[in-house]
């Protein structure tokens, strides 16, 4: 009876456990990353009895977790990529929207600014005409401006964001420190039982990293997760972490440069070329190639206008004889017909960059990187990464000043990247338009005006083979391009993070059918265990009343 007594015992226990572990899951059933439990159980070992081996009950091996680690990595590179797709489509929307408009974008206006350019050519001496070009031209400067302020506005909010989202995974490397030191202690004081909840909060700490940027995860032998992201940079080493910082670039103060301190030591810098992947990912490469890459082309396609009509516009007369006048204001120089352009290296060094008007035909709307590894210095140009050495003019620009460029120092040129802010209507007095050739012979020569008119349709871009309005036109077309990608991308990593965490939950979540059912089996068996352990005192009381 005393056997009995005890299996009873056993069985009572066993399943209050597996009570108690189904009403967790149940009402935990809700919580973001909450792995299903379940109860292991075995039986006792038997006693021999002379007869053969009499059971002794059941005894609790431990309590586990329904986790599936393949699947489990599975869904967070799902979900960096979701992450990532959703973050670029959101950021290049608005962006492809206002340059794609048909009455916001810049091709009406540079339509109005011709047509009104032809009225002159086709009215040399009348002044309505005249006025309305220098109005059409401002029309012309405005929208220039609000498009390139609009890119302005959306590079500052990058910016604040990259900076909030370093601060987010500095947070969250914290925490999942915190949590492995934790597990380590409570994996001591309940020897080889894990701490089931405390493992599921790491998980779920790793899944919001991984929303915003890709990391690489290694457990040790003591349970500890160690994190990386980048080429192997260390985000998380057993219960430390690092600090993601951001400093401004010493090549430009308004945009940021992620950095990296672990422990005491100094911030190193954290090269965005290798840092992919979620929230933080989509930002450096939008920053990079959406953003960086539509502002280096519009400001290319202002510069390269403004200079080719001043150029035309010098040339002629207008009707008060005034010759020699740029229409549009221009920073180039017009005694050698190039733009100086101060650069800021990584070492704080000045350079001075020249871009020739004289070779507009060879102008590219993108950055370059100008580097000296091993003593040797070299021009990459950042749309196609093909790189130029030795220092020979590359696409109309002098970069010759960085031959002095010093043992792996490295600077980014932005030829045209603020060509719009200097843009401005030059002159006031409509009769300084100069719509007559230089030797004027009245007021209805046109001469100059035909040849300020047909720039419109000349291929003076791309080698000679585009015009101001094919060159805009293609702009849009590759932002468009690469945002329809981006929303195809998108689509698809949400479909895939979607299946991947259907399979997640399907392995590892929680049924709530399932567990009301399980509630209803183990309050069965709790009762049935509760009927052997009175059964057994039962026997023992009649036991009693004989031997009285």
């Amino acid at each position: 009876m005393a056997g009995m007594l005890n299996i009873g015992l056993t069985g009572l226990m066993a399943s209050q456990y597996q009570l108690n572990t189904t009403s967790h899951n149940i009402v935990n059933a809700g919580v973001a990353g909450y792995t299903r439990q379940s109860v292991s159980q075995a039986t006792q070992p038997a006693l021999f009895g002379g007869a053969g081996y009499l059971g002794q009950g059941a005894k609790l091996t431990g309590v586990g977790r329904q986790y599936d680690e393949f699947l489990q990595r599975q869904l967070l590179g799902a979900n960096t990529q979701a992450s990532y797709y959703s973050t670029y489509n959101e950021l290049i929307s608005p962006l492809d929207n206002i340059l794609a408009d048909p009455d916001a974008g810049l091709s009406p206006a540079l339509q109005q600014f011709f047509d009104a350019t032809q009225e002159v050519a086709d009215n040399p001496s009348n002044l309505a005409a005249r006025q309305s070009l220098l109005s059409q031209g401002q029309v012309l400067v405005n929208r220039f401006q609000m498009l390139d302020g609009r890119m302005d506005e959306i590079r500052r909010d990058v910016e604040q964001r990259i900076d909030g989202v370093a601060k987010t995974i500095t947070d969250l490397a914290k925490g999942i420190a915190g949590l492995n030191q934790q597990i380590v202690g409570a994996s001591v004081r309940g020897a080889e039982s894990p701490p089931n909840d405390l493992l599921d909060q790491r998980d779920q700490l790793v899944a919001e990293l991984n929303g915003l940027v890709k990391t690489q995860t290694v457990l040790d032998e003591q349970g500890r997760m160690n994190v990386f992201i980048g080429n192997g940079q260390t985000l998380v080493l057993g219960t430390a972490s690092a600090t993601i910082g951001t400093k401004p670039d010493p090549t430009d103060p308004q945009r940021l440069q992620l950095t990296t301190q672990f422990g005491n030591g100094a911030p190193a810098l954290l090269p965005e070329k290798f840092i992919s992947g979620g929230e933080l990912g989509a930002l450096l490469d939008f920053r990079r190639d959406g953003l960086g890459r539509a502002q280096d082309q519009l400001g290319m396609l202002a510069a390269s206008l403004t200079a080719e009509f001043n150029r035309i516009h010098r040339g002629g007369a207008g009707l008060d004889g005034s010759t020699d006048v740029d229409f549009f204001s221009s920073s180039f120089d017009p005694a050698t017909n190039t733009l100086a352009q101060t650069v800021v290296s990584s070492a704080g060094n000045s350079f001075s960059v020249a871009v020739d008007a004289d070779a507009l035909a060879d102008w590219k709307g993108t950055s370059y990187t100008v580097k000296n590894i091993d003593g040797t210095v070299s021009v990459t140009r950042d749309s196609d990464g093909k790189v130029f050495t030795p220092l020979t003019p590359v696409d109309g620009i002098d970069f010759s000043a960085f031959a002095a460029l010093g043992a792996g120092e490295s600077a980014s040129v932005s030829p045209f990247r603020d060509m719009v802010d200097q843009l401005r209507v030059q002159i006031s007095d409509p009769n300084q338009i100069a719509a007559a050739g230089a030797t004027s012979t009245g007021p209805a020569d046109n001469r100059n005006a035909l040849a300020l008119a047909q720039l419109q349709t000349r291929k003076v871009l791309s080698s000679g083979t585009t015009t101001f309005q094919t060159a805009y036109s293609t702009m849009v077309a590759d932002l468009g391009s690469r945002a329809r990608e981006v929303k195809l991308g998108e689509q698809s990593a949400d479909a895939l993070a979607t299946q991947m965490q259907a399979a997640r939950d399907n392995a590892a979540g929680v049924n709530l059918d399932e567990e009301a059912a399980n509630l209803i089996r183990f309050q069965q068996t709790y009762q049935a265990a509760s009927r052997v352990m009175q059964m057994s005192q039962k026997l023992f009381d009649e036991v009693l009343g004989i031997a009285r």
